[in-house]
Protein backbone atom coordinates (compact mmCIF):
# COMPACT_ATOMS: atom_id res chain seq x y z
CA UNK A 1 0.00 0.00 0.00
CA UNK A 2 1.54 3.55 -1.32
CA UNK A 3 2.07 5.65 2.13
CA UNK A 4 1.86 3.02 4.40
CA UNK A 5 4.28 -0.07 2.96
CA UNK A 6 6.12 2.12 0.14
CA UNK A 7 6.57 6.05 -0.22
CA UNK A 8 5.87 7.96 -3.17
CA UNK A 9 8.99 8.18 -5.01
CA UNK A 10 11.24 6.53 -7.61
CA UNK A 11 12.57 2.74 -7.52
CA UNK A 12 15.26 0.77 -9.33
CA UNK A 13 15.73 -3.29 -9.43
CA UNK A 14 17.73 -4.92 -11.20
CA UNK A 15 15.53 -7.13 -12.98
CA UNK A 16 14.45 -10.43 -11.84
CA UNK A 17 15.43 -12.03 -8.42
CA UNK A 18 16.05 -15.36 -10.10
CA UNK A 19 18.08 -16.00 -13.30
CA UNK A 20 16.37 -19.13 -14.24
CA UNK A 21 13.08 -17.05 -14.58
CA UNK A 22 13.84 -14.17 -17.69
CA UNK A 23 11.36 -11.15 -16.27
CA UNK A 24 9.37 -10.25 -13.31
CA UNK A 25 6.90 -8.33 -12.95
CA UNK A 26 5.43 -5.02 -11.21
CA UNK A 27 2.26 -3.18 -11.42
CA UNK A 28 0.83 0.29 -10.12
CA UNK A 29 -2.40 0.17 -8.87
CA UNK A 30 -5.75 2.67 -8.70
CA UNK A 31 -7.01 0.07 -6.42
CA UNK A 32 -7.14 -3.10 -5.03
CA UNK A 33 -9.96 -4.81 -6.55
CA UNK A 34 -8.25 -7.36 -8.48
CA UNK A 35 -9.49 -6.17 -11.56
CA UNK A 36 -7.55 -5.76 -14.61
CA UNK A 37 -8.48 -2.36 -14.69
CA UNK A 38 -7.36 -1.36 -11.31
CA UNK A 39 -3.69 -1.34 -13.28
CA UNK A 40 -2.49 2.18 -13.93
CA UNK A 41 0.56 1.08 -15.51
CA UNK A 42 2.35 -2.18 -15.57
CA UNK A 43 6.05 -4.44 -16.90
CA UNK A 44 7.58 -7.70 -17.23
CA UNK A 45 11.21 -6.72 -16.93
CA UNK A 46 14.17 -9.15 -17.68
CA UNK A 47 16.84 -6.58 -16.96
CA UNK A 48 17.18 -3.80 -14.65
CA UNK A 49 14.56 -0.88 -14.39
CA UNK A 50 12.97 2.04 -12.83
CA UNK A 51 9.61 2.83 -12.01
CA UNK A 52 8.06 6.06 -10.61
CA UNK A 53 5.22 5.09 -7.89
CA UNK A 54 2.65 8.80 -7.57
CA UNK A 55 1.55 9.60 -4.30
CA UNK A 56 -1.67 9.01 -6.20
CA UNK A 57 -1.76 5.43 -6.72
CA UNK A 58 -3.05 3.32 -3.93
CA UNK A 59 -0.52 0.27 -4.27
CA UNK A 60 2.41 -1.37 -5.55
CA UNK A 61 2.71 -4.69 -6.69
CA UNK A 62 5.81 -6.86 -7.62
CA UNK A 63 6.60 -10.34 -8.11
CA UNK A 64 10.07 -12.48 -9.05
CA UNK A 65 11.60 -9.10 -9.19
CA UNK A 66 15.28 -8.06 -7.52
CA UNK A 67 14.89 -5.91 -4.21
CA UNK A 68 13.19 -2.57 -5.12
CA UNK A 69 15.59 0.81 -3.91
CA UNK A 70 14.51 4.13 -3.76
CA UNK A 71 17.03 6.77 -5.99
CA UNK A 72 13.87 9.80 -5.78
Amino acid sequence: MVGVDIAAGTYRTKGPADSRVPFCYWARLKDTSGNIDAITANGNPQGPTTVTVAATDKAFETSGCSTWTKVG
